[in-house]
């Protein structure tokens, strides 16, 4: 799909990324060239673990998770990636190594995906798109940060209520036992947790 100042998908990424620098930009015509639309359906995978993968994915619609399988071959929620989020297995790229979880979209999603390397080839060019990758990368990672810290420190009705409290809109898009996978407890747990909060 040829990158156009019509296309509704590609306003869409461009106003976004406007909104996180904060300022307006004149021409995002050589940037839009690096970046392709794909959809994707329900449970269909933008990447298994084995995969070698060098892609930028920019969220439109739709919502993904991130997750491992574990020695008892269980399925463990990392996290989950919502419309104007940005993911991409950057350690993975770094390393030349391939990329140890899956990602998975949950709903009907439309994504943005642009060669992480050509981005950063842009980027030494272009300081803005520098300066808003940064900016962008930095969000991924402190909101990982902040999930494996409540994991760590607090037990289980201190990591519901911390997701009832970031991921409000989740509680009803997801189902129970994506939650409770993504929270460390069993779907039994969970709906403890849930009938503790609502008597409350």
């Amino acid at each position: 799909m040829a990158s156009s100042k019509s296309n509704p998908e590609y306003q869409k990424l461009f106003a976004a990324f406007e909104r996180e620098l904060g300022t307006g930009v004149a021409d995002w015509s050589e940037l839009g060239t690096k970046f392709v639309y794909r959809e994707m359906k329900p449970q269909e995978h933008w990447i298994q673990a084995g995969d070698f993968c060098n892609e930028f994915c920019f969220i439109l619609d739709g919502l993904l998770r991130v997750y491992y399988i574990d020695d008892a071959g269980n399925e463990v929620n990392q996290h989950f990636y919502q419309a104007n989020e940005v993911i991409a297995p950057i350690s993975a790229i770094i390393s030349d190594e391939p990329c140890q979880y899956y990602v998975q979209a949950l709903e009907p999603s439309k994504l943005m995906l642009a060669d992480y390397n050509h981005l950063s080839d842009y980027g030494n060019e272009h300081p803005e798109w520098l300066r808003l990758e940064i900016k962008m990368l930095q969000r991924v990672f402190v909101k990982n940060a902040r999930h494996e810290a409540r994991l760590l420190l607090g037990n289980a009705e201190q990591r519901y209520r911390w997701f009832c409290k970031e991921y409000p809109e989740l509680l009803e898009r997801l189902p129970q036992y994506h939650i409770a996978s993504f929270l460390g407890i069993t779907p039994v747990s969970l709906s403890r947790l849930r009938k503790k909060a609502e008597v409350k």
